[in-house]
């Protein structure tokens, strides 16, 4: 891992979508039923074929990335590592551009392909995060799981300098709106703590989350944890 610039992560189109999952963002419990399962089968090629994942990273001690800290629960989950990696991700704007697409004249195709799109961000993101962690893993070292802005109390108001520090509109063509937005939409940004043995982090819980009113999770009666 570098602590001099930031790396992009070349990284592999899944060959598929997780379908079940992706059932659970439209709100489907217990599986899928044969109507819901038919219509992301038929959304899926499309959105799958328009995706162009791409990832960057930064490795750095936590101290000289103090300026992201805001918030007491991004600092409690890094509390055992000495560095942090920042990591950013997108599904590219022809992703954006076929949720559009599967929107005209059809509402449950562009809520199903927008689902779709949510699952495939998470799929690829797991491909970054794994990567990442083979380099760790090449030096001794453990890697946190992934923390976002706007988990518990770490504001989105953070996305500007993580993008800037990352360089996300160079490497990966990601870049933060005025309003704290990501586009292309289908992006996350998130942070690892690094250190010399096994962590885990911690998550900041829902009671104290920032998304916790419009939590897709949450109607569905999980968690992000689960």
């Amino acid at each position: 891992m570098s602590m001099a610039a930031s790396r992009t992560i070349p990284l592999e189109r899944p060959e598929q979508i997780d379908l079940p999952q992706a059932a659970r963002y439209l709100g489907a419990r217990g599986g899928p039923d044969p109507a819901t399962l038919a219509l992301l089968e038929r959304c899926a090629s499309p959105l799958l074929a328009a995706a162009a994942p791409r990832a960057v990273y930064l490795r750095a001690p936590k101290e000289d990335l103090s300026a992201l800290w805001q918030g007491a629960d991004v600092e409690r989950h890094l509390a055992d590592c000495p560095e942090a990696v920042l990591l950013a991700v997108t599904l590219g704007p022809g992703v954006d551009a076929q949720i559009r697409r599967a929107g005209v004249g059809d509402v449950a195709a562009q809520a199903a392909t927008d689902a779709l799109a949510s699952t495939l961000a998470e799929q690829v993101c797991d491909q970054a995060e794994e990567k990442l962690r083979a380099l760790a893993r090449e030096e001794n070292l453990y890697l946190t799981g992934r923390y976002s802005p706007g988990y518990g109390d770490w504001p989105i108001t953070v996305q500007p300098r993580i993008a800037a520090l990352l360089d996300t509109p160079k490497r990966i063509g990601l870049y933060v709106t005025d309003t704290f937005l990501m586009l292309p939409r289908k992006s996350v940004t998130a942070v690892m703590g690094l250190s010399t043995r096994p962590v885990t982090g911690k998550r900041a819980g829902c009671a104290h989350c920032a998304l916790r009113e419009k939590c897709e999770f949450r109607k569905r009666g999980v968690t992000c944890e689960s």
